[in-house]
């Protein structure tokens, strides 16, 4: 079989997709570089499960508060406009965790700042593929989006180090900006898109849109569960910083391998069938994590929750885009983050409970529960193409 190394034509040909993973890759790597993880690095310093946990909790309430207002501003000044104003956010809150003491009252503004960034990225992300993809060939382009840009999430935090260990933080800290600098010119060459048309509050609890609540719920509790839940997991119980952060490249590679694969299949089979699988084994990987006790145990539960995550992710980002495209972008969208932040909220509020009650191990095993239990729920309460 001929293997194709060429660069593919959609990041040479000026077109709008082409700027979005361009823009996302440059994204990812500057942020990455920068990109301790804030969870465990308040565990870390202060020893104490309830500041992460609030930390989640707060970044996840304020996704929920924010959105609607955030998509308001996006569709004012243009569905690009999120990408850029993102930094505004997103960079003060991780260097103030850098070099400030960490108390309260410093989680509390990091999760608020963190989350506001989060959300315009991802809504301005989000209407961008919708705009910008073409149906007949979306699974693929959305492999696209979901697969390069990771390239320099993977290799952001390798080439940070190096800078930091050859010529000190600071030079770390310009090579990061150096690279959202870079990120900021296919951003802007991205043509400007505004929906004329007004949407209001209630659009968003549209019946369609609360019909597809459980999927959006269910993601919200997997994406804390496999992401911040199971690195401060393994942080804690197996092996320290440097497991985590190996466990986290496992997921992020495990993402790039299985989104083309995912992507060639969902374009030529039924998506329901890929979505029902990928599902059902993230499900059961999310219930093996409670019996992980070894550092090579925590790096194969990532490899095969990344693969079986990305194996169902393609196929549901191409989805989202057809539906939202079948009522209205920006309503959907919004609803997509209004209810995922829910699913957080759910997801960090037992953390916090169960902790307090019963304890660390049982406070992650119950989080680990109720993602395998969201996974299934994905599945029965809905039918994809």
């Amino acid at each position: 079989m001929k293997i194709n190394l060429s660069v593919p034509k959609f990041l040479t040909d000026g077109s709008d997709f082409g700027q979005l993973v361009l823009y996302e890759f440059f994204k990812n790597f500057a942020l990455s570089i920068l990109g301790i993880f804030i969870p465990i690095l308040i565990y870390s310093e202060t020893q104490n499960l309830m500041l992460p946990g609030i930390y989640l909790l707060l970044k996840a309430s304020t996704g929920f508060v924010v959105s609607y207002p955030v998509m308001k501003i996006i569709n004012r000044y243009g569905f690009r406009s999120g990408l850029t104003a993102s930094y505004i956010f997103l960079l003060p809150s991780v260097l103030l965790i850098y070099l400030l003491e960490i108390d309260l009252l410093l989680v509390s503004a990091v999760g608020v700042l963190y989350s506001i960034g989060v959300t315009f990225h991802t809504e301005s992300k989000d209407l961008e593929f919708a705009e910008d993809s073409r149906k007949d060939n979306r699974d693929i382009q959305a492999a696209h989006l979901n697969a390069l840009p990771n390239i320099g999430r993977l290799f952001g935090p390798a080439i940070g180090g190096l800078v930091s260990a050859w010529a000190g933080f600071s030079a770390m800290l310009m090579t990061a900006l150096l690279a959202i600098i870079i990120s900021l010119i296919p951003a802007m060459k991205i043509n400007i898109k505004h929906k004329k048309r007004e949407y209001s509050l209630k659009s968003v609890f549209s019946r369609k849109n609360l019909q597809y609540s459980p999927v959006f719920l269910s993601r919200g509790a997997q994406a804390y569960a496999s992401v911040a839940i199971f690195s401060l997991f393994t942080y804690i119980f197996i092996a320290g910083n440097f497991a985590s952060g190996l466990v986290r490249s496992m997921d992020t590679l495990g993402f790039m391998v299985m989104a083309y694969f995912s992507g060639y299949i969902a374009s030529r089979h039924s998506r329901f069938s890929i979505i029902a699988v990928g599902a059902f084994i993230a499900g059961a990987t999310y219930l093996l994590r409670i019996a992980v006790t070894t550092a090579i145990e925590a790096f194969l539960i990532s490899i095969v929750g990344g693969l079986a995550f990305k194996m169902y992710d393609i196929p549901l980002f191409s989805d989202f885009a057809d539906r939202a495209e079948a009522v209205e972008e920006r309503s959907f969208y919004t609803a997509k983050k209004m209810f995922n932040s829910l699913g957080k909220i759910l997801t960090a509020t037992l953390f916090i409970g169960v902790a307090i009650v019963l304890g660390k191990r049982s406070a992650f095993n119950a989080v680990f529960i109720l993602a395998a239990i969201s996974a299934g729920i994905m599945t029965v309460t809905q039918r994809y193409r």
